[in-house]
């Protein structure tokens, strides 16, 4: 009796406390448990993915399987494979899938099913399906629902990255009225989109970027009201944007680049006040960029770049003032394109959030005052080709976050500010050349080596004078070409003190560097591109080069540089290029520059005092475009010859000298 009180008092708690009561069924059901046991032992696992997955054990516990507490039925099964390592699960055979009546979530990531055929007439089997989710799984068909499909349930599609399937969507994909999410992108599906009824009422994220559909945007894709993000990047598409839609009030991404649009931009997209990005660059728009823009007060990126239209990518057209009222923008690009007049403080009056101002490469002015305070704090500012000058652009002092600046070609003169070079430890890429800038250059960043960026500067084309700078050995680009630096080498490529240069390119040419070349190069032992021309260098080419085995072109034309073809070379075998001309180098050309060198396009050793025969191996260079012996004497018959022609005969398979 005490035992049945209790059971009732227990009861009656439940009953009147509205308290779920869960009852535990135990393990995995036991067709289901079977169905993955199955699986596991038919899988081809190189990567062991499914180690937890051991035979015997609870299912429910396996990783990748989720059950329900109530009823133990899978409802989520999710089978990734490491893409990196290229190590795919294999699995040949889906049929053991429809014993998982109550899936719910089907998800698998880098899994080669291309040997499962009949996967969508199986998978069409489970009729509770809400997610399902197969990428990168090379598929390479879809075989057609012959009888009706049972995927009403459906709230999220996922066939992306399964580039083979090669044919066009399946009509039942825009009938699924529950379904939130599609994305079909990279699957190479061929067009046209049905023309309609479609039924995707529910649908906020339709992505289909990289195919070849090859045709109009569908006139229903505007039309649901719905929509928030639609990506098409890259699936040629052509013709018009419609100049009508209806009631899409929420389309928050629209990225439609890379394709072959030739409207204008129609006037529904500026009263989408929710935008906050718009990609539709590189295709061919037309027309001008309405004053409307400014009702874009979500605005965050904005990408019109490489179209025809009239203010943005033509001669004529000024940057419209109301971009100065886009507050949420944050990435402005207009890059390489042929807009003109003048840039105000108004334009950017109420850019508060800019990070990246990207508007290089256009005839633009910028008149600003010089105590002028940018509302921004940017990370990229490249207004490179833009009139900036004559005075150094104060207002870049109030930055502090700068890390990319491109100024080059702005008319600036005198000075740089020290201010500006105190920058240089966070400054990533710098463009200053092409201007008018006078005085020495001091260490660049050697507070690079705590964070680690790279550093890509470019100084050239200006009037710096002075030693050459120390660098940071994280930077990976330098020229301080066409300047008036002076002294030699040998306290900028010596003053390893950190360890080894991660410089990839060196340009010191067309200044007034003089005395040997220095014998420091095992500090610079990933230099790519090497451009010394044009100076008063003299003396050999130090041993320590031969560790430059990364190579690709050396240019050293225009000095005094004496000796026989530098040996230091030899380890060189990356070289493309090699420009030795008007020097003074002299002997016999050695025999393995015809071998050592298998990817030689461009041999200049003009203007020398080489002599002797011309080493018969060069003419294991099948690469070589561009061989220039003018005015040096190779052969002895040939003393009073002053230029010698050579060109490869194709017949004969040799160079022939004519």
């Amino acid at each position: 009796m005490k035992v049945l009180a209790i059971t009732v008092w227990v009861l009656l708690f439940f009953i009147f406390t509205n308290t779920k009561f869960v009852v535990c069924v135990g393990i995995c059901r036991e067709n289901e448990q079977r169905a993955l046991e199955t699986l596991k032992k038919e899988v081809d696992d190189p990567s062991n993915i499914l180690s937890s997955w051991v035979v015997g054990k609870d299912c429910c516990e396996w990783e990748g399987v989720l059950c329900n507490n109530l009823t133990r039925h899978v409802i989520e099964l999710s089978i990734y494979s490491d893409w990196f390592e290229s190590k795919y699960i294999r699995i040949n055979n889906l049929e053991w899938l429809t014993s998982l009546s109550s899936l719910e979530n089907l998800e698998m990531y880098n899994v080669d099913l291309s040997k499962a055929n009949e996967w969508l007439q199986v998978i069409n089997m489970l009729p509770s399906l809400v997610y399902l989710h197969l990428v990168n799984c090379r598929l390479h068909h879809i075989t057609p629902l012959l009888d009706y499909h049972n995927f009403s349930s459906l709230k999220s599609l996922d066939l992306s990255e399964n580039y083979n399937l090669s044919s066009s969507v399946p009509k039942w994909v825009f009938n699924l009225p529950n379904l939130v999410s599609l994305d079909l992108s990279g699957c190479n599906f061929t067009g046209p989109f049905p023309d309609g009824p479609v039924n995707l009422t529910s649908l906020t994220t339709f992505k289909a970027s990289g195919n070849s559909f090859n045709c109009r945007l569908p006139k229903w894709l505007f039309d649901l009201n719905n929509l928030e993000h639609v990506e098409l990047y890259r699936s040629g598409i052509e013709g018009a944007i419609q100049s009508k839609s209806g009631n899409i009030t929420k389309l928050k991404h629209l990225g439609l680049s890379e394709n072959n649009l030739n409207s204008t931009i129609p006037n529904w997209l500026y009263q989408c006040k929710d935008l906050e990005s718009l990609f539709l660059a590189s295709n061919r728009l037309e027309g001008t960029v309405s004053t409307l823009i400014s009702n874009l007060s979500s605005i965050i990126s904005i990408d019109l770049s490489s179209n025809m239209l009239s203010d943005w990518n033509k001669l004529t057209g000024a940057v419209p003032e109301s971009v100065g009222n886009l507050s949420m923008l944050k990435r402005f690009s207009i890059d390489n394109n042929r807009l003109e007049g003048v840039v105000t403080e108004s334009h950017f009056s109420k850019l508060t959030h800019l990070q990246s101002f990207y508007a290089s490469r256009n005839n633009l002015t910028l008149k600003v005052s010089r105590n002028w305070t940018p509302p921004f704090q940017v990370t990229d500012i490249q207004i490179g080709g833009w009139n900036i000058g004559p005075l150094f652009p104060m207002w870049l002092r109030t930055q502090k976050q700068i890390a990319n600046v491109d100024i080059s070609d702005g008319g600036i003169q005198g000075e740089v500010p020290t201010w500006f070079w105190n920058l240089s430890s966070q400054i990533e890429f710098l463009n200053i050349s092409h201007n008018q800038f006078i005085g020495e250059v001091p260490i660049i960043s050697t507070d690079q080596e705590q964070s680690g960026s790279w550093q890509l500067l470019y100084l050239a084309s200006n009037n710096f004078s002075g030693p050459i700078p120390l660098i940071s050995t994280n930077a990976r680009e330098l020229d301080l070409s066409n300047n008036s630096f002076s002294k030699g080498l040998s306290n900028f490529l010596c003053e390893a003190k950190n360890g080894s240069y991660k410089l990839m390119f060196l340009n010191l040419g067309g200044n007034d560097l003089s005395e040997e070349i220095p014998d420091c190069w095992m500090n610079w032992p990933e230099l790519n591109v090497l451009i010394l021309r044009d100076n008063n260098l003299i003396g050999r080419l130090p041993r320590s080069m031969e560790v430059l085995s990364n190579l690709l072109s050396l240019d050293l034309r225009r000095n005094r540089l004496n000796g026989p073809f530098p040996s230091s070379l030899e380890n060189c075998t990356k070289l493309h290029k090699i420009d030795l001309a008007e020097n003074e180098f002299i002997g016999k050309l050695p025999s393995w520059l015809g071998m050592r060198f298998p990817t030689l396009i461009v041999l200049i050793l003009r203007s020398n005092k080489f002599d002797g025969e011309l080493p018969q191996e060069l003419c294991h260079l099948k690469d070589l475009q561009i061989l220039d012996l003018a005015t040096i004497h190779l052969l002895e018959s040939y003393q009073g010859v002053l230029e010698i022609s050579v060109q490869w005969s194709k017949e004969k398979r040799k160079w022939m000298l004519i």
